[in-house]
């Protein structure tokens, strides 16, 4: 059974400053769930390019832990403009650390408002 396609789905504690923070750093825009139909002030689901994520209001206002500190998961997002990303992040004021060069080109990691972390990739090397 091949896979076709994924979602991933983040509990944050404000739906809204989520959404808003996604859209306005890497280029997400809101999608309309077929399934589900309009968003009730529950959820909200938005994409960039293959991307999907929807976004779940959590039950508890604490941060999630950070990246690496218990069980849990490391995702990848994939840029061509990595220093732009990086740019609009921090001005957005998520928590980002130095771009590093690695074998497939350069990364990133960041936590977005509610610390949820993810890498951030380019596979451009620099110049």
């Amino acid at each position: 059974m091949p896979i076709r396609r994924g979602e991933i789905g983040l509990f944050v504690s404000d739906i809204a400053r989520s959404v808003g923070f996604y859209m306005a750093t890497l280029g997400f825009q809101r999608v309309p769930d077929p399934a589900w139909g309009e968003p009730d002030g529950t959820w909200e689901k938005i994409q960039s390019g293959d991307l999907v994520l929807t976004i779940f209001r959590g039950k508890s206002p604490a941060p999630a832990p950070a990246p690496g500190s218990q069980s849990g998961m490391c995702a990848d997002i994939l840029t061509d403009d990595l220093d732009g990303a990086v740019k609009r992040l921090k001005a957005a004021g998520a928590r980002v650390g130095q771009i590093r060069e690695w074998p497939g080109g350069r990364v990133a990691e960041f936590a977005d408002l509610d610390g949820i972390g993810w890498s951030l990739i380019s596979e451009e090397k620099s110049a």
